[in-house]
């Protein structure tokens, strides 16, 4: 298993603190807010009024924040990928193929000394790179 160390960031910035201490300070009231709990709501106060003055002291905060951060990006994309291009990619091609479609035209690549490719004959203008799609 690779370490897990390379996932943390080591050098915490002051503004990376800030939004450590605010994010920790959003859930508080949202969880005030939605348990209808008053403590939570002190909690966040008390947080606010501790990331404003002393916004390093949520440097180990957000070094775990960041580094679970990344890590769940890390792992989650890749799933999020794969999951994608088995349910969405791969059907699509299979059904391409048991339907006979050549989009590549790898049935006629090589058969004659002629190419494959199709000719366009058209001159670009300025407009074309500036709105390419």
């Amino acid at each position: 298993m690779k370490s897990l160390k390379k996932y943390f960031p080591a050098n915490i910035t002051a503004d990376q603190a800030k939004d450590t201490a605010a994010a920790f300070v959003l859930i508080c009231l949202l969880l005030g807010l939605y348990t209808a709990n008053f403590l939570y709501v002190k909690i966040g106060l008390v947080l606010l009024v501790i990331s404003m003055i002393i916004p390093m002291s949520f440097r180990f905060f957000a070094t775990v924040w960041l580094g679970f951060s990344y890590l769940l990006g890390t792992v989650v994309s890749k799933i999020l990928l794969s999951v994608v291009f088995f349910v969405i990619v791969s059907p699509i091609g299979l059904i391409r193929r048991a339907l006979g479609f050549d989009s590549l035209k790898l049935k006629q690549f090589k058969k004659s000394s002629r190419s494959v490719m199709h000719v366009r004959n058209y001159k670009f203008v300025a407009e074309d790179l500036e709105r390419p799609y």
